[in-house]
């Protein structure tokens, strides 16, 4: 089965990021325990400290990481996004995660609230 997660913000209704079947990345987010925006959903709030926390167990920070997100087109990391992590390198990925993540942190700290949808 597979896993979707979606971001979007609430106020422009607006899909900032999509996944699929990224399941390790997102568990990074389901870890923290956040907690459901809706009763009998499991879709969450997310703000700029949780994507914080995302980013910290990731290195993307490293030179090689920022060299390849900053040689990589715009369409090659949503089609990363859709491919899933099976049967690629953490390595290959981080450009493509570097990107996720600055989009849905400038997204969280914008005023309309963001929203982690997700589905397994």
């Amino acid at each position: 089965m597979g896993l979707d997660t979606g971001f979007l913000t609430l106020g422009a209704k607006v899909e900032m990021v999509s996944l699929r079947n990224h399941r390790d990345f997102s568990n990074l987010l389901f870890e923290q325990d956040p907690k459901p925006y809706w009763a009998g959903y499991t879709d969450f709030l997310v703000d700029t400290s949780m994507i914080d926390i995302v980013a910290a167990r990731l290195p993307i920070e490293a030179a090689c990481v920022v060299r390849a997100e900053a040689r990589m087109p715009r369409p090659s990391s949503t089609d990363i996004c859709w491919m899933g992590e099976q049967n690629q390198a953490l390595v290959d990925l981080l450009p493509a995660y570097m990107r996720v993540i600055r989009r849905s942190r400038n997204a969280a700290a914008e005023p309309h609230p963001l929203l982690c949808v997700w589905s397994a």
